[in-house]
């Protein structure tokens, strides 16, 4: 485990109920590790207090190919976790080391105060990028709008729908019925007018 530390980022420690019944707390972040054939490894150190400490190895990974990029090994970030069954509020803080010496430090949080921080992070996020909570939506009651009124009279929607069709049916009546008496004046005879003699 000699060397320099790894880059690490995003560590959380979360006191977890598993059913059917029991604690488990559970400890991730992520590790930039050298190649992708190799992986981060959290296993637990002897502790006394309310301290965890977890050890950071990084191990070859048998299963994972090399990717190399132009004869490089490509560096990647890959999760780390752990998990060790406890009592209730057994332990209040995570230390994750790298060969004996601390690299980070987290408190062990529960299920609800795990739902608290994520609010927290989402709504961090909607403020950098701008986006808006969610309305709750409006009751039923509050939702129906006035229909709007058309001449001093209240129309609603439908009944304006129906009447539209309506004009257009009666317009395409008329219409035809246009087309027919000019079809009908062609068709027939004209009478010859009478002269009037004075």
């Amino acid at each position: 485990m000699a060397g320099p530390a790894p880059k690490t980022r995003n560590w959380i420690a979360r006191e977890n109920a598993h059913k059917p019944k029991g604690l488990h707390i559970i400890v991730g972040g992520e590790v930039e590790v050298s190649a992708t054939n190799k992986s981060p490894e959290l296993t637990e150190a002897p502790h006394v207090g309310k301290t965890l400490p977890v050890d950071l190895s990084i191990i070859d990974d048998r299963d994972e190919p090399l990717v190399e990029y132009r004869n490089k090994p490509v560096k990647v970030w890959k999760a780390a976790s752990f998990h060790k069954v406890v009592s209730a509020n057994q332990f209040g803080r995570v230390s994750i080391r790298w060969d004996g010496k601390e690299i980070a430090n987290v408190p062990v949080i529960d299920d609800r105060e795990h739902g608290q921080h994520l609010a927290a992070l989402t709504a961090a996020a909607n403020d950098k990028y701008g986006k808006k909570p969610a309305k709750p939506p409006k009751k039923a009651a509050a939702a129906k709008k006035k229909p709007k009124t058309v001449g001093g009279s209240a129309k609603p929607k439908k009944a304006k729908k129906s009447a539209k069709k309506a004009a257009k049916k009666t317009a395409k009546k008329s219409a035809f019925k246009k087309f027919v008496r000019k079809l009908v004046k062609k068709l027939t005879p004209a009478k010859k007018k009478k002269s009037k003699k004075r």
